[in-house]
């Protein structure tokens, strides 16, 4: 048992050394994050604007949304990477003048797709789920006041982490990831159809 996790592990670093999978899930990371918090802060602030929103309502359609989206970042990434993998497996199998069919190449490229597609479908389910989880524990009122600022909190968070990653200034760059929170906010209040209907 020993043997294979450490067979495992080697296999891993050596998979990310040929495929750069850690920038690439990363990357994919912070765009399903940011994805999953902008959708369902939307989605609620919609809701509410109708004035008819309740906790059950939320978090129903926000499950749903969540999945939805996730199984969506997931199939999406997927199929990008697929053929982003193809390319670059093409060109290493062209440079070293061989055929890397089921050799480590070959391996490393295809798990790089699966893991880029799976977290990048995992990253919006999480997201998603910061800001519902008021609506399981609160009344609707208050739970939207505390959905919001888990959804602006967890949104500075994860841009201070990358600012860090990248040896930004980690106050800006949480504010960069805070400011489209609060852009979402913003137009959804000012182009809700609930100011017409």
């Amino acid at each position: 048992m020993r043997d294979r996790i450490k067979k495992f592990k080697s296999e891993l670093e050596l998979y990310s050394r040929m495929t750069d999978i850690a920038s690439v899930s990363r990357r994919y990371f912070v765009i399903g994050f940011f994805d999953g918090v902008l959708t369902i802060l939307g989605m609620i602030i919609g809701a509410h604007m109708v004035g008819e929103a309740s906790s059950r309502l939320i978090l129903s359609a926000g499950v749903a949304t969540a999945l939805a989206l996730g199984i969506s970042s997931s199939w999406g990434a997927f199929e990008a990477e697929r053929i982003e993998q193809k390319i670059m497996k093409d060109r290493k199998e062209k440079a070293l003048l061989i055929n890397s069919k089921e050799c480590s190449i070959d391996r490393a490229h295809r798990f790089a797709a699966y893991v880029s597609s799976v977290i990048h479908g995992v990253a919006p389910i999480i997201a998603a789920f910061i800001p519902l989880l008021p609506y399981v524990f609160l009344p609707t009122e208050e739970a939207f006041t505390v959905a919001v600022s888990l959804g602006f909190a967890s949104l500075f968070v994860v841009g201070a982490v990358m600012g860090k990653v990248a040896n930004f200034n980690v106050i800006m760059s949480g504010v960069r990831m805070l400011l489209a929170g609060v852009m979402t906010a913003l137009l959804v209040t000012l182009f809700s159809p609930s100011h017409f209907i």
